[in-house]
């Protein structure tokens, strides 16, 4: 019980220490790096999405997904840990009398106890929440792709039957002028004739395939507004959320660790 006080005060806790302290600083690096997506310039490109840009998209989607599970679990892990050591020291401080005179058991409850009450104590909502925005961003933005590719393959599709049409008519106007004579002028020019019905809904055809187009070009507009929106607005507070979450873990260790020094120096004059 001795050897595991030393270690949590004079091992484990020191290492968390340092590495929080450093991690506070690699947020902060990335903290500067998102706030500088606010600069990007809003004259968005036309450039389409392609498959390669949805594999990204998902394969984004799966990686922060994980960093999630992952965060969740290191709260949910630390604080079991923390749990189970406490009950351990207060189980060993009634049972084993012998053990009380060097006030280690009670030593170690504290520090465990106090220890739960920083953990408890951490913004860690704040940055799960962080993280589960970013991941619903980044899932609109996988819809959003698929609608667009949608879009292409309707317009793309009614572009190839207008070009058919198109031939077609060329074709019947062609036998048409080749047989033309002032007999069937009248006919031609008649709204039942089978030249006139086919031009009218080559127009139609010609008239929905431009809205398609239109569809397309503005879905290809929504698409990219979408990404630098999601980056700029839920990247950087995903990082903001880290930054304060690793100081406080950081500075809790340390007073955790501060205290029990104090506690044990207390323990030993006495």
């Amino acid at each position: 019980m001795n050897q595991l006080f030393f270690q949590l005060t004079r091992g484990d806790e020191t290492k968390l220490i340092h590495m929080w302290s450093t991690m506070h600083e690699c947020h902060q690096v990335q903290n500067y790096i998102s706030q500088q997506l606010s600069h990007l310039s809003d004259q968005l490109n036309m450039d389409p999405t392609t498959a390669y840009h949805r594999q990204a998209a998902a394969q984004l989607k799966t990686e922060i997904s994980s960093w999630y599970g992952n965060f969740c679990k290191l709260v949910k892990d630390q604080r079991e840990y923390m749990q189970a050591i406490c009950r351990w020291s207060q189980l060993s401080h009634i049972l084993v009398d012998d053990v009380q005179r060097d006030g280690c058991p009670s030593s170690l409850h504290s520090l465990s106890q106090e220890w739960l009450y920083a953990l408890d104590s951490l913004p860690h909502k704040m940055v799960s929440e962080a993280i589960k925005n970013l991941l619903s961003g980044i899932q609109s933005i996988i819809e959003q792709q698929e609608q667009e590719v949608r879009l292409h393959k309707k317009s793309d599709k009614l572009e190839k039957k207008l070009e058919r049409e198109s031939t077609v008519l060329a074709e019947m106007e062609m036998k048409s002028a080749m047989s033309f004579n002032c007999d069937d002028a009248d006919s031609v020019l008649n709204s039942k004739h089978p030249f006139s019905i086919k031009r009218a809904k080559f127009e139609v055809l010609k008239k929905k395939v431009g809205d398609e187009k239109d569809k397309y070009m503005s879905s290809i507009k929504v698409t990219q507004a979408m990404i630098l929106n999601t980056l700029q607005t839920t990247l950087p507070n995903v990082f903001q959320a880290l930054m304060r979450f690793s100081d406080a873990y950081a500075q809790a260790l340390k007073n955790v660790l501060d205290h029990a020094s104090l506690t044990e120096a207390e323990g030993s004059n006495a």
